[in-house]
């Protein structure tokens, strides 16, 4: 089963893919947008245009594991593409009961292309940017004091993001496209 990631910014989301096999995970690209995010569409197309069946959204936690402002943000933009999708989302155990209410901006259920078939996880991405950065060389030479995040960061993270739940399924499920692609431990 393939999967697409993203790692949800303010103004840029990374996004990787996995292998059609779903064992590994490759940055892809950065889609730049607005406060609001990606929009259902953008998303939609990516889904389409490399034969994704399943969405892992990176949803940021505080290191203390509690719901911040970000993860409100990413929880938004999860919803408004599984109600464009018209499928509904898978989010962690350990948070299902805090994140539940919070989010009131929806569209119209199933206003896009009807995609049931695609699976979308919330997957905790606490520490993505930094494991990704550690991956990344640097660039080039900064000015004391001067911190840069580099661009293709973004995409990296999203990888990360990906591996991560890649690595937490059966070996069985990351391969078969017919399995229920839930969190794994459901």
């Amino acid at each position: 089963m393939r999967w697409l990631s993203l790692d949800l910014g303010e103004k840029r989301t990374g996004v990787a893919l996995s292998s059609p096999e779903g064992t590994f995970a490759v940055p892809l690209l950065i889609l730049e947008h607005g406060v609001e995010g990606p929009t259902p569409e953008e998303v939609a197309r990516l889904l389409d245009e490399h034969s994704a069946q399943g969405l892992v959204i990176g949803l940021p936690l505080s290191l203390s594991g509690n719901p911040s402002q970000q993860t409100w943000f990413a929880l938004g933009v999860a919803r408004r593409v599984a109600s464009y999708l018209g499928t509904s989302l898978s989010l962690p155990d350990s948070i299902s009961g805090q994140v539940e209410t919070g989010v009131t901006e929806e569209v119209e259920a199933g206003s896009g292309r009807a995609q049931k078939d695609v699976a979308i996880v919330l997957w905790d991405e606490r520490l993505s940017t930094w494991g990704a950065g550690r991956l990344l060389p640097d660039e080039s030479p900064r000015k004391r004091g001067q911190r840069r995040k580099p661009r293709r960061l973004d995409a990296h993270a999203a990888a990360v993001i990906l591996q991560s739940y890649l690595d937490s399924l059966p070996q069985e499920q990351s391969r078969d496209s017919d399995s229920d692609p839930g969190i794994a431990g459901d």
